[in-house]
């Protein structure tokens, strides 16, 4: 019988800034570790994807500006979504990860230590991104699973990347 890691539950915080030693909280993506994505700084996972996502540029400056992933998450709700947001919307998070931990290597690292365990993203605002009680699609983590896998294969030489 192979060994096997156990879940790993991301459990839904608001941080509102950055800590010393974040543990699993600085795998949340309304964690205020900010990247940069096309010359522009965003706060925060959460700020960049709902910026993003927004059609108007205006909203989209004030989602940049927004105090918490939650807030920006509010304000991206009152505005049009870009066309073909719903069929893109995957791949962007997944670009917007690996910013985040290319651009954070301490968070990587604690993403690394979760091992091979299935990562489950507590989000009971979102059934697609979040596991929403065993009922969601859980692709938040699901592609967290996926940036541990390319950090490993790194890691290992068998990946440029």
């Amino acid at each position: 019988m192979t060994p096997y890691a156990p879940a790993v539950k991301l459990y839904h915080s608001n941080p509102n800034k950055p800590v010393a030693n974040p543990g699993r909280d600085g795998q949340r993506n309304d964690y205020p570790a900010s990247i940069v994505v096309e010359s522009v700084r965003y706060p925060s996972v959460a700020h960049a994807y709902w910026a993003l996502s927004v059609a108007q540029p205006e909203v989209r400056a004030a989602i940049v500006e927004a105090g918490t992933g939650s807030a920006a998450s509010k304000l991206a709700a009152g505005g049009p979504r870009r066309k073909g947001w719903e069929q893109a919307r995957t791949a962007v998070m997944t670009e917007l990860l690996r910013a985040k931990y290319d651009q954070h290597p301490d968070l990587a690292k604690i993403l690394l230590a979760t091992d091979d365990a299935t990562v489950i993203y507590d989000d009971a605002d979102s059934a697609f991104w979040g596991d929403n009680g065993g009922r969601g699609r859980n692709w938040t983590g699901r592609l967290l699973e996926l940036i541990r896998s390319e950090l490993q294969a790194r890691r290992a030489g068998l990946l440029g990347l």
